[in-house]
């Protein structure tokens, strides 16, 4: 999805840059200030992406040393869960007390 986002962009660049001689000066600032904003967004959402990846990571290198880790109040650790890449959650194990439970990754500290 990011990548249709990413060619829209430039198709949508060319399109003004194409005409950025015949527009006034006023809208040349209202393009520059709307691309700028646009390569900001990228920016912050790419950086928001990076720490949540980086968190997740830390997370899951705690739980595959046999850590304990925190998630909603709830103590989590190899005994009692295993952990589900496909949907990034902790999955309590059977014949434990936390069977049938789901805690997501990003309920973690």
């Amino acid at each position: 999805m990011p990548y249709l986002f990413g060619i829209a962009l430039l198709i949508l660049l060319f399109i003004v840059l194409h005409f950025f001689t015949e527009i006034s000066l006023k809208q040349k600032l209202g393009t520059v200030s709307v691309l700028a904003a646009l390569v900001l967004g990228a920016y912050l959402f790419n950086l928001n992406s990076k720490n949540r990846r980086l968190h997740l990571e830390d997370v899951l290198l705690k739980f595959t040393h046999g850590n304990t880790i925190l998630c909603n109040d709830l103590e989590v650790n190899n005994s009692y869960y295993s952990y589900s890449s496909g949907t990034q959650t902790f999955i309590g194990l059977k014949e434990t007390k936390s069977f049938g439970r789901l805690i997501s990754l990003d309920t973690c500290q």
